[in-house]
């Protein structure tokens, strides 16, 4: 079985990353990662930031791309620029709330996912969309999150958040496992549901120090979801940024990833 490879979300380092960004590239480098997984607006031209990565020996394990950016009048720019990188996934991050208000919302946006990966394609790049807890909630008898992946294409990348989907109460080794090679990149972030029922920050432990279940989850991504990277995502102010997505890599080392 290949080994997959480890990125960080860079959001879990953002505020080191706006002010130092090939610094706070190089730490993570240096930590271990073989990839970042950007957000947001593009920080540099495409040029400039591929000779940072190429220089750290990073790879581009994707980008939150707001989905303004996969709008026809913007996909255009927005493959060229990932294109230069050597980015294959665009994943959205999340929809306006107002935009998933009902059932027939909830449809024209899984629709619409349809027509970015059917655009993507013959460039090599997929598009996805990534979990928040509210992506579970239930409007008019289904969520945004099953209406999508129970009927958009199976190229359609779904970018389950380990931790936000926990959080929501979902079962994620059962969703893994029912969406059999749509787990293509994975958020990997740690949560402790008894924190959160004690009034704590279920998010504070490191991988391996949470409640969790590693070893199944990264054997189902491993064998039925058709992972192609792992992606550590640290947001709890309970340890410093650098420290967290480090110790986190820690973490998955000791699962022997």
């Amino acid at each position: 079985m290949a080994t997959i490879p480890l990125a960080v979300q860079v959001f879990s380092v953002r505020h080191e990353y706006q002010a130092d960004l090939r610094g706070t590239l190089a730490k993570c480098a240096e930590m271990g990662y073989a990839g970042i997984d950007f957000f947001g607006n593009a920080p540099l031209p495409a040029p400039e930031l591929k000779a940072i990565l190429d220089d750290l020996g990073l790879a581009v394990a994707g980008w939150h791309v707001g989905y303004q950016k996969l709008e026809p009048g913007a996909i255009g720019e927005t493959i060229d620029y990932h294109h230069a990188l050597g980015n294959r996934f665009l994943i959205v991050p999340g929809l306006p709330r107002d935009a998933v208000a009902s059932q027939a919302d909830m449809v024209k946006w899984a629709r619409w996912l349809d027509g970015v990966a059917e655009t993507l394609a013959p460039h090599g790049m997929s598009t996805g969309y990534h979990s928040h807890g509210g992506d579970h909630a239930v409007i008019d008898g289904a969520t945004l999150w099953d209406t999508i992946f129970g009927s958009t294409r199976g190229d359609v990348v779904m970018q389950i958040d380990i931790g936000n989907s926990a959080s929501a109460g979902v079962d994620v080794l059962a969703e893994i496992r029912n969406h059999p090679g749509r787990a293509r990149t994975v958020h990997v972030k740690p949560y402790t549901g008894s924190l959160k029922s004690a009034g704590g920050d279920p998010y504070a432990p490191v991988i391996g120090d949470d409640e969790m279940p590693w070893p199944e989850l990264l054997e189902a991504c491993e064998t039925v979801g058709g992972t192609e990277w792992y992606i550590v995502e640290y947001e709890s102010p309970a340890l410093p940024a650098l420290e967290g997505v480090r110790r986190c890599l820690e973490g998955m080392r000791k699962l022997g990833r």
